[in-house]
Parts: C-alpha cells; sequence; structure tokens
C-alpha cells in the first residue's frame, strides 16, 4: 500500500471521546453454544480482497472452533475515517487490517489493545517470522499490530517499450542515477510513451531515494527535522530535471494514474509496491521487476519496509480475542503464507514460506523477497508521518515537479516539519 492518507480529525474524535454512530461491526460478546462470529474490516479493494475473501471463506469452512468472520471491505481512507468514531461508540468492528504508517497513531490515542500475548498462543511459532516484519507492529517494545503482509517499493519495467528504445530488455537501471540518465531514452511523445513517472503522491518512493542518498527526514528520536541537507537536495534536484527538465513524465500525475498508465503500455518505469504485478499481468504487459535502484551498484543497500497488520480495537470484547487468534494464527500458517504471495506476488515474511520450493521458484516472489535481507521499518512508531506526508511532503512534490526552486521548497518544508513536530 502507498504511504496511506491519515484523517487526523478522525483521531481527534476519538481522543475527544466523541461518541459517534458507525456501521460496520458490533464488540458485543456474539458468541452462542453455536459458536462466535467476528467482524472484519479492511480497505482490499482489488484483487487481493478476492483473494482475502477466498481465505476467510476457508476458514470459516475449516475451523474446529465453529468461528465465522464477516468481512467489511471499503478504502482505506473511509476505513480511517470511520474507525475511530466506532471505537468510541463500541460499534468498531471485532479486529481491522492497518496500514503500517497508520497503525501508530491509534496506539498513541489508545484506540487498539496490545496483542504481546499472540506469541503465547497455542501454535503460534514466532521464530518463523523475520524480526523485521515482527517490528513493523511495535510501538515501545509493545506488539500491537500482527503481521499480514509486508512490501516495500520495487522496479518495474516494460521490457518491450526498452526494446522499442533500443535498450537491453533484461538490464533495468541500477542506480537512482541511471534511472534519471535511461527514463529520457525511454520518453516517446509522438506515442504517449513516458520514461519514468514520479508521482504527486509519492513520498514512498522519494523517501526511498532520500535514504540511499544518505538523508533523512527527521532525526531519531523524532524531534527535529533533518530534511534540509545537501544530501536530499540532490535528491530533489536529481527528480526535478528527470521531470521538469528532460521530460521523462508528466509533471502532475497521481498514482492511480501512474498505475493506469503503467497497465496500459505507456510507461517504461515505474516504482511501486507489489500489487501492481496482478494489473500487469491482467494487461498482458510484457514486464520484469526487481528491487529498488541503490545509490551505487556496490554500496550498501537500503530500502524501506511497509506492511499491513492485524491489530484490535480497544472496544473489542475480551471474550472474542481467542477466536481472533485463531485466524491470525491460521494466516500465519505456511500454506496460507504461501498462497498470499504467489497468488499477489508479494515477498515472504514467514521464514517456512520463503524456504518453500515452489515460493523459491516463483520469479516474482523470490526477486522481491531479495529486498527483505536489507529494507527496514520507516520511522516505527512515529505517529506524525501521515500529516508530514499530506500536508507538507507531497504539496512540496508537486511544486518541486513544476520546476519551483528546490533549495526553498526544502528548507521550506523543512520549517513546517520542524512547525509540526513542536505541537
Amino acid at each position: 500500500m502507498r504511504f496511506k492518507k491519515f484523517l487526523l480529525g478522525s483521531m481527534a474524535v476519538l481522543a475527544a471521546g466523541v461518541l459517534a454512530a458507525c456501521g460496520g461491526g458490533s464488540s458485543s460478546d456474539g458468541g452462542s453454544e453455536d459458536g462466535v462470529t467476528l467482524t472484519f474490516w479492511n480497505g482490499f479493494t482489488a484483487s487481493d480482497g478476492e483473494i482475502l475473501q477466498n481465505i476467510v471463506d476457508d476458514f470459516n469452512k475449516t475451523n474446529d472452533k465453529n468461528i465465522k468472520i464477516e468481512m467489511d471491505v471499503m478504502t482505506w481512507a473511509n476505513l480511517n475515517e470511520k474507525l475511530p468514531p466506532a471505537i468510541s461508540s463500541k460499534t468498531a468492528p471485532d479486529f481491522i487490517a492497518l496500514n503500517y504508517p497508520d497503525f501508530a497513531q491509534y496506539v498513541e490515542n489508545g484506540a487498539v489493545q496490545s496483542l504481546d500475548d499472540f506469541w503465547d498462543y497455542d501454535g503460534v511459532d514466532k521464530a518463523d517470522f523475520t524480526e523485521t516484519a515482527v517490528d513493523l507492529g511495535k510501538v515501545e517494545d509493545k506488539q500491537y499490530f500482527i503481521p499480514m503482509q509486508v512490501q516495500g517499493m520495487y522496479m518495474y519495467w516494460n521490457k518491450d517499450l526498452f526494446k522499442a528504445a533500443g535498450l537491453d530488455t533484461e538490464t533495468p537501471p541500477k542506480t537512482w542515477t541511471e534511472l534519471t540518465e535511461m527514463a529520457p531514452k525511454l520518453t516517446d511523445s509522438s506515442k504517449n510513451v513516458s520514461g519514468f513517472v514520479f508521482n504527486k503522491d509519492g513520498t514512498a518512493p522519494l523517501y526511498n531515494w532520500i535514504l540511499a542518498n544518505g538523508g533523512k527526514l527527521i532525526n531519531d528520536d523524532y524531534t527535529k527535522s533533518e530534511f534540509a541537507s545537501p544530501e536530499n537536495l540532490k535528491t530533489l534536484k536529481a527528480i526535478q530535471q528527470m521531470i521538469h527538465v528532460d521530460k521523462a513524465g508528466p509533471e502532475s500525475i497521481s498514482g492511480a494514474e501512474m498505475d493506469n498508465l503503467m497497465n496500459a503500455g505507456q510507461l517504461s518505469i515505474e516504482i511501486n509496491g507489489p500489487w501492481l504485478n496482478n494489473g500487469l499481468k491482467a494487461n498482458e504487459i510484457n514486464y520484469g521487476v526487481t528491487t529498488l535502484p541503490q545509490a551505487s551498484e556496490s554500496g550498501e543497500q537500503t530500502a524501506i519496509l511497509d506492511g499491513v497488520g492485524y491489530a484490535i480495537p480497544a472496544s473489542t470484547d475480551s471474550k472474542k480475542k481467542e477466536a481472533i487468534y485463531e485466524f491470525l494464527k491460521y494466516w500465519n500458517t505456511t500454506e496460507i503464507g504461501k498462497k498470499w504471495s504467489i497468488e499477489n506476488g508479494f515477498p515472504a515474511y514467514l521464514n517456512s514460506v520463503a524456504e518453500d520450493d515452489e515460493v523459491k521458484n516463483n520469479e516474482i516472489v523470490s526477486e522481491l523477497s531479495k529486498q527483505m535481507d536489507y529494507a527496514e521499518p520507516f520511522l516505527p512508531g512515529f505517529t506524525k508521518i501521515s500529516a508530514i506526508n499530506n500536508d507538507i511532503i507531497n504539496p512540496m512534490i508537486e511544486k518541486l515537479l513544476a520546476g519551483e526552486d528546490p533549495e526553498k521548497l526544502m528548507n521550506d518544508a523543512d520549517k513546517a516539519i520542524n512547525d509540526l513536530l513542536s505541537q
């Protein structure tokens, strides 16, 4: 998932304890001699949602505790809007899927329960989880979020467009510098083909590029901006040169519009998450996918680890926790982890899945899983990342792509970040 828009105003509603009724679930006991019914909200509205529904249906049919899960799917933005008042009014679902950039705000507001005891639940093998996947769900060493999937940004390229431009179809750029040099060569305005797109809501690729160049967003204790730096200015200038000066792609385009170009065969290179795979397959695009470009071919490898995890709202009855854990245990079995990775093209975070022969032989999953060796969570537990993204960085990206002075934009953003951190 991209760095999703998080509605801080909704969290303020929760913090204030305003009781606003919201549909979709109930935190009453829900159990009976016939079993227990669990309500589950998530934002998987595309083909991954169909795969998730199949897994939930199989669990409903096969679990020996007569647990039934009722799934309610909506956009992530809608989920984040509805959830806080639903928790306050005790009409929230029993459990939810949350994006990594969003969940720390829920923790800060006391809106989700600690899940530390999940690791002691019968049949759960914590040793099978990669450490970084577990760390995605921690705030101050307490677990609030059990892994559902992990991902990052990856580089996709259209092999047919590489061939048309006279470039080697099996050799995508390995460094960010090579990307900026190659993108204009892959651009053909006469055929409406862009070499590369930097989307105006592209905080995820921006932060990965900044990280590779040795830059930072804020300091290690989250108290001061470090956005104004020579390293970050270098990154901003490279982006502006490629898009505004070299015209490798449009100056104003959303992430969704960028995906449409790639799926239509009109974009040569895209940086995006693993969810892009199914769209490219469905549109029969002749493509390749690999790990992110780096600062250099021989230097340290860097990448940001993102993900989605399961959480339990504070309003959920404790009597339902065992039933929820039963599903979370089921999800984190080798069989289900393998199904999710292969059918969606996602990297594996369970060691048993990564070591499975079918997964190893899956070209896409095995390639994306390489990034798991060095990818790390970005600003874990930081509650203001969504506000920084939406209010400061995304507007800055739009102005950067339109040709405004990179250094001034960087310094203005640095000041705005410091102002937000001091609130």
